[in-house]
């Protein structure tokens, strides 16, 4: 039996059939896996948290990713700032907490001193023309939006980096009416992922699986069921309701994540829908869960998908909102953590019952997490070969496509919709 010798990676992305899936290597290859690290991921604005988990000055928590550490810290002057885990000393991790609140960022390997703005403000025996002020911390690019905390790996002024104004005014009309910042947090979750962080993002961007391995998103979500069974009756549903909530002051009309007129940088969209009828929200019985989030005033029914890129997803039903943050640790494990939010001012007990609000996503979540790891172990095979996508995972296929084009392949096509 002869053994195809190894190809480079710009041979396999410039052997790629449009509309299949990837070859092995791109799900299995550590090498390839560093590249993606490279070329994508340390190039995106990166969800780390909400703000409300650093509340008070002095608190910090770190964020590991791309083989980075990255410290976000509160100062005293209520600023969020990030800065990269290392000594200007000898390189030496600071902080080795994942959530503290400290005086200094002091190093524990010679106690060098910086304060929470990231100057060195104490370094011991060090020689007469040594200068503080010449050894700061690396800064890391940080912006606080909607209560959300995002970091960017990349030297300022990168020019593979969005613009996150961009992101700002593209999401604004859809996400500000929910408050976010004076949301709190009800639930944290941790889904260990034994899969490519490509074959996580591909399962996030379709539906097509959704009826046979989802049964409890299939009952809450039409759109799953009726997509496959009529799709055309289904587009009059959405638009019926797109105009009557339009009328009323809503935003109703999506955004597309891919293709022409897209930032290709980190492509964003907006996935804005009805739910089914006779439900206003994302709950096992289509009924409140909590209070009206932000400035809400009624219950419109509609769900929203808002997509920051590849590896952040904001899920928000009139009542609650939920966090999906993707993290690749090595080319065959992703970490996803879930996040829920409710109005600040809502009670436990009283305004929600935290397993009713995290129900269909949690289950759902664990779903995905053992449909993604038999995916993974499937491509592992020495009989793998790549697939021909469905019409039901166009979100998919465009970001395979967008993927490809950032790693050195031809420019995302037109062709790539949303999900759907």
């Amino acid at each position: 039996m002869s053994i195809e010798p190894a190809l480079s990676l710009e041979d396999l992305v410039a052997r790629q059939t449009p509309g299949m899936s990837l070859e092995q290597p791109f799900y299995t290859d550590p090498s390839i896996f560093e590249r993606d690290l490279e070329r994508i991921v340390a190039k995106q604005w990166l969800f780390v948290d909400h703000v409300s988990a650093i509340p008070n000055p002095g608190d910090v928590i770190t964020y590991e990713i791309a083989g980075e550490s990255i410290i976000l810290v509160r100062g005293r002057d209520n600023e969020v700032r990030a800065f990269f885990n290392v000594c200007r000393h000898r390189g030496s991790r600071i902080c080795l907490k994942a959530k503290d609140n400290v005086r200094t960022l002091t190093c524990p390997y010679h106690a060098w001193v910086y304060d929470l703005e990231g100057q060195l403000i104490r370094a011991t025996l060090m020689p007469e023309d040594f200068k503080p002020e010449d050894w700061p911390l690396f800064a890391c690019q940080v912006r606080v939006w909607q209560g959300l905390m995002f970091i960017n790996l990349a030297k300022e002024g990168d020019p593979d980096v969005i613009d996150f104004d961009e992101i700002e005014q593209s999401f604004a009309p859809y996400i500000e009416p929910y408050r976010l910042d004076s949301s709190k947090i009800i639930a944290i979750k941790d889904y260990p992922t034994d899969g490519n962080w490509k074959l996580a993002v591909e399962n996030f961007r379709e539906c097509y699986h959704c009826a046979p391995a989802h049964p409890e998103y299939t009952m809450v979500n039409a759109y799953v069921t009726d997509g496959n069974r009529d799709r055309p009756a289904r587009d009059k549903v959405v638009e019926a309701w797109a105009a009557e909530w339009e009328a009323k002051g809503h935003v109703t009309r999506g955004l597309r994540p891919w293709g022409e007129g897209q930032n290709d940088k980190q492509p964003i969209g907006v996935f804005r829908q009805p739910i089914r009828d006779g439900s206003v929200t994302l709950s096992e019985d289509g009924q409140p869960v909590a209070p009206l989030m932000g400035d809400l005033k009624q219950w419109d029914g509609g769900e929203t998908l808002l997509i920051f890129g590849p590896l952040f997803y904001v899920y928000l039903a009139n009542d609650h909102a939920t966090l999906f943050r993707f993290t690749p640790v090595n080319a065959t494990h992703t970490e996803v953590i879930v996040t829920w939010l409710v109005r600040g001012d809502a009670q436990e007990g009283r305004d929600y019952d935290v397993d009713k609000v995290v129900w269909m996503w949690d289950v759902t979540t664990v779903e995905d997490t053992k449909i993604i790891g038999d995916n993974q172990l499937g491509v592992n095979s020495r009989r793998y070969e790549p697939g021909v996508y469905s019409a039901r995972e166009r979100g998919t296929i465009g970001f395979v496509a967008w993927y490809l084009g950032r790693m050195g392949g031809k420019p995302v096509s037109d062709d790539a919709a949303t999900c759907a």
